[in-house]
C-alpha cells in the first residue's frame, strides 16, 4: 500500500536530534554565474513560495524558484541568481528572510491588537 512508503509524520517535519541532517545547505551553481541552490530540509511549499516571492521583490535578483524534488522527501530546493556577486545570491536570501520575518512580525502585532479588541 502507499502508506508503506510514506515516512512517519514526525520525521517529515522534525530534524533528527543527532545533527545528521543540516537544516540548510548551500550549493554554488558551477554552470550559472552568481547562482546558488539552497536545500532546506523539513520544509514545503509554504516556505518555498514565501522566499521565492520575497526574492522576486529584490531588484538584484534575476531568478528565484523552488521545487519539491519528491513528495515523500521533506525538503525543498530554492534556486537564486543575482545580477552580480555583490550583493550575491546568499545575501539576497538573507535579506529576503529578514523582510519575511519583519512582515510576519507586523501581522503578529496586528493580530494581537485585533484579538485584544475581540
Amino acid at each position: 500500500s502507499f502508506s508503506m512508503n510514506k515516512p512517519d509524520d514526525f520525521d517529515v517535519w522534525r530534524l533528527p536530534d543527532d545533527d545528521s541532517v543540516q537544516k540548510v545547505t548551500v550549493q554554488k551553481d558551477t554552470m550559472v554565474p552568481n547562482a546558488v541552490t539552497l536545500v532546506i530540509e523539513r520544509e514545503d511549499h509554504t516556505v518555498g513560495n514565501l522566499l521565492r516571492m520575497e526574492l522576486l521583490e529584490d531588484k538584484e535578483v534575476l531568478f528565484s524558484g523552488y521545487r519539491v524534488p519528491h513528495p515523500l522527501e521533506p525538503a525543498i530546493q530554492l534556486k537564486v541568481q543575482t545580477k552580480s556577486e555583490d550583493p550575491g545570491p546568499v545575501k539576497a536570501v538573507d535579506t529576503a528572510i529578514e523582510r519575511s520575518v519583519a512582515t510576519l512580525d507586523k501581522i503578529g502585532e496586528a493580530f494581537a491588537k485585533a484579538k485584544a479588541r475581540h
